[in-house]
């Protein structure tokens, strides 16, 4: 029980943890407004929704850091990888002030056009899908590198070290499990596009809730089972 309560508040003491919490409390929330159609908890889904917004507000400087840190990727194995490392960080980079244009006109503070308003929401939302695209890539060629490191395992000794292959496949089915969470976070990203987009605005409320409750889930899942997993 002190292991268990220690984890929790380990999650919820970190920036990323408690988002991720968050996160989960929003969507269930929304959710369960849409199928029971009780306003006050997609209002209340919505409003958390809105202070993981806040939030994001100040990750500008960190993210900058870590764009700054990466470079252009010389320690990644690969060109490829490096390439996809440096574009997501482009990605992630230009979504920030574009959200916080689309914020200040919501609150008042910026006086856009609706159309104005329409394009750059959208550019928010392109870039969010964008940036899971990216990553699900990356998720994919981590997948065939791992695959490729257990099967040499496999074929150097039949008494290669035990430990070593079970650390292989656990890492190799939490990434399975990553991909499959990428998969339904960009269901979720499209889905907000304006209609025209791909299935942007197809997919109806209450199975936007679901998929996006699903992957809030899988997050926190994933987040104890490394720790767990991988001692």
């Amino acid at each position: 029980m002190t292991s268990v309560l220690e984890d929790i508040c380990e999650l919820l003491d970190s920036y990323n943890g408690r988002d991720k919490v968050v996160r989960l409390a929003c969507y269930v929330f929304k959710l369960y407004g849409c199928i029971k159609d009780e306003k006050p908890w997609q209002t209340a889904g919505s409003r958390l929704s809105g202070a993981r917004l806040m939030l994001r507000l100040f990750d500008d400087i960190p993210m900058i850091r870590h764009t700054y840190n990466y470079g252009l990727g010389r320690h990644e194995s690969t060109r490829v990888a490096a390439a996809l490392g440096v574009l997501a960080n482009m990605v992630d980079q230009a979504f920030l002030p574009v959200e916080k244009i689309c914020w200040l006109n919501d609150v008042g503070v910026l006086k856009l056009s609706p159309q104005t308003a329409y394009v750059f929401e959208t550019i928010s939302t392109g870039l969010w899908a964008a940036s899971l695209y990216i990553s699900l890539i990356q998720t994919i060629r981590s997948i065939r590198q791992l695959s490729w490191s257990r099967d040499c395992l496999k074929k150097s000794s039949e008494n290669a070290d035990t430990d070593a292959r079970r650390k292989l496949d656990v890492r190799l089915t939490l990434q399975y499990v990553t991909a499959a969470k990428q998969c339904l976070d960009i269901t979720h990203a499209v889905s907000c596009l304006p209609s025209g987009w791909l299935w942007g605005e197809k997919i109806g409320s209450t199975t936007v809730a679901a998929i996006a409750t699903t992957s809030s889930v899988i997050g926190i899942a994933m987040y104890f089972a490394r720790k767990r997993l991988l001692k």
